[in-house]
């Protein structure tokens, strides 16, 4: 049994798994990485994909965020953190590429996953830029997908959300320790869930953990 195989059997979306199948996350990893792609003892590790230091989310992780987001075809999807593109392209075969927005800070890791992307979802919306502001131009949202922690609700994501819109974010709390939050946007507020301890990287951006990019910035709202 693959990491595939295995994960299929624990995903509830069966556009997802669908997805799976036909997204091969080998065409998102660098040459050095392409053999731990679906290994099913590294389904649960994070995999460092730049000398930066960045790495792409755990296959077993972020399977399981996309799952939380019950994506289904038409929903208009805000992503923050392209990373490699792999994510980004399992989205895009649920919902359809002209309904994906994907925002990432990173220069590096942008132009890698650009590189990967456009060439087969011509129509989905790569930016480079800060994400923890979400992306006003393309609101409202039905879904919405950060893979990095903030130190916060991210507001403005959530304002972008249409009603009934579901935000899947990890948050960081004032101890240090990082939960993973399913927010729901209601008539009558926020219904939010925290699900379990995850360990990601820290949100840079105006909304996120400023101390994480020590170049200067300037940001128009």
């Amino acid at each position: 049994m693959d990491a595939r195989e295995y994960m299929a059997q624990k995903l509830k979306n069966k556009d997802l798994i669908s997805a799976l199948y036909k997204v091969d996350r080998r065409d998102f990893l660098p040459d050095k990485l392409k053999d731990y792609a679906y290994k099913l003892e590294f389904v649960d590790s994070p995999l460092k994909v730049t000398d930066s230091g960045i790495t792409t989310t755990a296959l077993s992780l972020g399977l399981t965020m996309l799952d939380l987001l019950e994506l289904k075809r038409g929903d208009k999807v805000l992503e923050i953190g392209t990373g490699t593109g792999y994510y980004t392209a399992l989205i895009a075969e649920i919902v359809g590429d002209s309904n994906v927005v994907s925002i990432e800070i990173d220069d590096e890791i942008f132009e890698f996953a650009k590189n990967r992307l456009l060439n087969r979802y011509k129509n989905m919306k790569l930016i480079k830029g800060d994400g923890s502001i979400g992306y006003k131009p393309e609101q409202p949202y039905d879904k919405a997908i950060a893979w990095a922690a903030f130190p916060t609700i991210p507001c403005m994501v959530y304002d972008q959300l249409k009603e009934g819109g579901i935000l899947v974010v990890p948050i960081e709390d004032h101890r240090g320790k990082q939960g993973l939050y399913k927010i729901v946007k209601t008539s009558q507020g926020a219904s939010i869930t925290r699900l379990f301890e995850v360990i990601f990287m820290r949100a840079r951006g105006l909304c996120g953990f400023l101390d994480q990019d020590s170049r200067p910035q300037s940001f128009i709202l």
